[in-house]
């Protein structure tokens, strides 16, 4: 019965909106968990200031006449820290690139009413570049996917992203993919 609740909340990742018909997801990416792990343990580590205040002043605290206030104080401190934890993990989570075997999606939710959808054919890719700059994004393997383009948009760039080579074998299979089933434009054109 729960399991049936939670699976409403959950994101496919063989469907979405949008999505056209024989096309098939290859990848549902999101940034690397870790990128959403820092701001939610400062703000867990920000959790803790009242409990140990309450237990460095406990006497104090307690037997003062604003009580009251100060749990309130307290309440008020806590709900905002929520609202920041509940805000990064929703802007994490809202914040997808989509690849499938016609098409890239990248969905940029950059504040509960502001997203923006950029969309690229993947037959228009034509060079795929992996960056990963740093001890961290090293360490975790996590970095930057640069993708050009032929269109006008000349490039996107997907930041973040989790194994990227792995995702960048991944495109590069989908575009070949999508190429091969592609007539040249000199053969469309004669026949």
């Amino acid at each position: 019965m729960i399991e049936r609740i939670i699976a409403v909340f959950r994101e496919s990742s063989r469907s979405f909106e949008g999505q056209g018909k024989g096309e098939e997801v290859v990848l549902l990416l999101r940034k690397h968990p870790f990128i959403a792990l820092v701001p939610v343990s400062t703000i867990s580590f920000f959790a803790l200031v009242p409990v140990l205040v309450f237990l460095i002043f406990y006497s104090a605290v307690v037997s003062s006449s604003y009580f009251g206030l100060i749990l309130f104080l307290a309440t008020v401190y806590y709900m905002a820290l929520w609202l920041f934890a509940f805000y990064y993990l929703a802007m994490y989570t809202l914040n997808t690139v989509v690849v499938t075997n016609k098409r890239i999606i990248e969905r940029t939710q950059n504040g509960f009413f502001d997203r923006q959808v950029s969309e690229l054919h993947i037959y228009r890719i034509q060079d795929i570049t992996v960056l990963v700059k740093g001890i961290m994004p090293t360490t975790l393997h996590y970095g930057d996917i640069l993708v050009q383009t032929a269109a006008s948009e000349k490039e996107f760039i997907f930041r973040q992203i989790p194994h990227p080579e792995e995702v960048k074998n991944a495109i590069m299979k989908a575009v070949s993919m999508a190429n091969a089933g592609v007539k040249p434009a000199s053969e469309a054109v004669n026949n």
